[in-house]
């Protein structure tokens, strides 16, 4: 209990926390039942809705009350009789009602990646015998079963900070955020953005989904992919969804607090302000409410086509697409620049005397950028996503900087080609930093605080395999079995051992803190050590390392411990050091002990 209490302790002191339901179409003024211990949740339900939080062990204490909804927030991953719980949840919803879990997967790709299980704190816990996670497969033989019809959602990176949340009908795979974890050690195994498009590609991603959002109910959603864009000031939160009704879509931003109305009225403004042209259309769209509502575009957009040049080593391709770009940039009214308050308020104060002979657009989307332009099936082109509209004049090269600056395809081109393109379209080095400083006022002036600088205070140390596989083998003996295992700094090992003492060995002098040992689960306190000496948990060796654990026991002995140096010359020198500055601060203790020295100390 201690590991889940550290983890959920973690997430649930996040504001992000409520992403994953940010999205979620939940009718007003509904019944909804909170299982779970996230106190941010409580209170994002609480605010919406007749809300009452309990736990499923206190099932009985609502006596015959039923719900509109029923939130299962992680309870099921720790729970052994899931079908018990499952049939006493589905009683007390309405007729209408809806039962939504959140859990994670026992085959999550983090698991394989590097991560440790989270309700076990083991590498690989959750494909051990006494884990409580279900697969998916697993969830739809119980759902089989009960005879209940469930509709799954993928949270991404997972339920706790969503970004994404993909379904079986849109599984995108624009997918470029590393997972992140709130454990202080994990292993990179491989990229996990890269496999994840691999199982997009194959039709693999929900077996491997690192979480699940279930939705059981009679009536299935029509949203079948969202973005939660929240890590912004609360006048430009949004979330963006895709909606699919029989054969037709639509796209859909919905404001996430009300104070974005005016955000989506200037967007709305610009859309009516734009004239038509033979190049290229706005995307179009109306205003209901707190709803901005664009017609759906199929079609590819330039950064996927950019892409390809890339691969194929296609430069004058590359030039042609950017020169698109360029012209469509330049299509409107070219006015001089002047700044005025908007400019200052939005991108700072600047360098005037840079941008006097740039050429200008006003009233303009500074966001055309490569993802954002589609080449249609009708071989035209539409803009989409045009959110950053500002009523000030804007340097078209700013514009186009920003398209080379947040395009992953251009990054792949080497320093040569890329500065060819910036020289192209006049965005000398002056420039570049004129409007690297533009675009860092932007994203302070839209930005909230990010869902990663959480994990960048928890300080977690992250082992690369690739850079694992050059270090030194570690050799640990177990009652005369000897393995060999990566020396990966943190370790973890377990071994089955029979119900006598144990002895365990190191192949070199090493220098380790030792986390723990275990049997069956129960800390083990009275080891014994053939250490030099030992500072709290850090244990000195300079002979082969032993440990000695009486045991009576039959069963699973595990050991944690951090290896600071195994078999390197310097440990002798670095014992010795240590053994002579313990040795020179006791002979410091008896001077300051002594009766010359407290006078001398004491003399005025």
């Amino acid at each position: 209990m201690k590991q889940i209490r550290k983890y959920r302790d973690f997430y649930n002191n996040i504001k992000y926390r409520t992403n994953v339901f940010e999205w979620y179409p939940f009718k007003e003024n509904a019944k909804l039942l909170y299982v779970g211990d996230s106190a941010i949740l409580e209170s994002y339900f609480l605010q919406r809705f007749k809300c009452c939080t309990t736990s499923l062990s206190n099932l009985d204490t609502l006596n015959d009350s039923t719900f509109d909804y029923i939130i299962v927030d992680g309870e099921f991953d720790c729970m052994d009789d899931k079908e018990t719980a499952l049939c006493d949840l589905l009683h007390k919803l309405d007729l209408e009602g809806q039962l939504i879990l959140l859990t994670n997967n026992k085959l999550a790709l983090r698991y394989f990646a590097g991560v440790k299980e989270f309700e076990s704190d083991e590498f690989f816990g959750n494909l051990k015998k006494h884990t409580n996670l279900y697969s998916k497969n697993q969830w739809d033989t119980l759902f089989s079963k009960l005879k209940v019809h469930a509709q799954y959602y993928y949270p991404y990176p997972d339920y706790f900070l969503t970004t994404q949340v993909l379904s079986d009908e849109w599984l995108t795979g624009n997918i470029n955020l590393e997972y992140e974890d709130c454990h202080e050690f994990r292993y990179c195994f491989f990229n996990e953005n890269i496999a994840l498009q691999s199982l997009v590609e194959s039709g693999d991603f929900a077996t491997f989904s690192n979480s699940f959002m279930i939705i059981l109910s009679n009536h299935k959603s029509n949203i079948i992919y969202s973005k939660i864009s929240s890590e912004r000031k609360d006048n430009f939160k949004i979330c963006t969804s895709i909606l699919k009704d029989q054969d037709t879509y639509r796209v859909e931003k919905i404001a996430l607090d009300p104070s974005g109305i005016s955000h989506f009225e200037r967007i709305h403004q610009f859309y009516k302000a734009t004239k038509h042209n033979d190049l290229f259309y706005y995307c179009p769209v109306q205003l209901e409410k707190n709803t901005l509502i664009f017609d759906f575009i199929k079609g590819e957009n330039l950064e996927s086509i950019v892409n390809g040049y890339v691969k194929h080593d296609q430069l004058d391709k590359i030039i042609e697409i950017m020169d698109l770009l360029y012209k469509i940039n330049t299509c409107g009214d070219i006015v001089d620049f002047k700044v005025n308050q908007e400019f200052m308020d939005v991108f700072g104060k600047q360098d005037e005397s840079l941008l006097l002979d740039q050429k200008c657009i006003r009233f303009c989307d500074i966001d055309v950028i490569l993802e954002n332009v589609i080449l249609t099936q009708n071989h035209t082109y539409s803009i989409l996503d045009y959110e950053w509209v500002f009523d000030c004049t804007i340097p078209v090269s700013f514009i186009m900087y920003r398209a080379i600056l947040h395009s992953i395809a251009l990054s792949k081109l080497n320093e040569e080609e890329i500065e060819k393109i910036y020289l192209r379209y006049g965005i000398t080095e002056e420039l570049k930093t004129l409007y690297l400083s533009m675009e860092e006022n932007f994203q302070h002036y839209v930005s909230d605080e990010k869902i990663s600088d959480y994990y960048n205070k928890s300080r977690m140390y992250l082992l690369d395999l690739h850079k694992e596989e050059e270090k030194d083998l570690l050799d640990i003996i177990v009652n005369g079995q000897k393995n060999t295992l990566f020396n990966s700094k943190q370790m973890h090992y377990e071994t089955n051992v029979e119900n006598q003492d144990v002895n365990i060995e190191f192949g070199k002098k090493s220098i380790l803190k030792l986390n723990s040992i275990k049997m069956n689960g129960d800390l083990i306190s009275d080891f014994k050590t053939n250490a030099s000496f030992v500072i709290n948990d850090d244990y000195y060796f300079i002979e082969t390392p032993k440990i000695y654990v009486p045991n009576q026991k039959s069963g699973l002995l595990e050991i944690d411990f951090f290896m600071y140096y195994y078999g390197e010359d310097c440990i002798d020198n670095i014992i010795n050091l240590i053994d002579t500055n313990h040795r020179l601060n006791q002979e410091l203790s008896e001077i300051k002990e002594s009766k010359i020295y407290r006078l001398t100390k004491n003399k005025i």
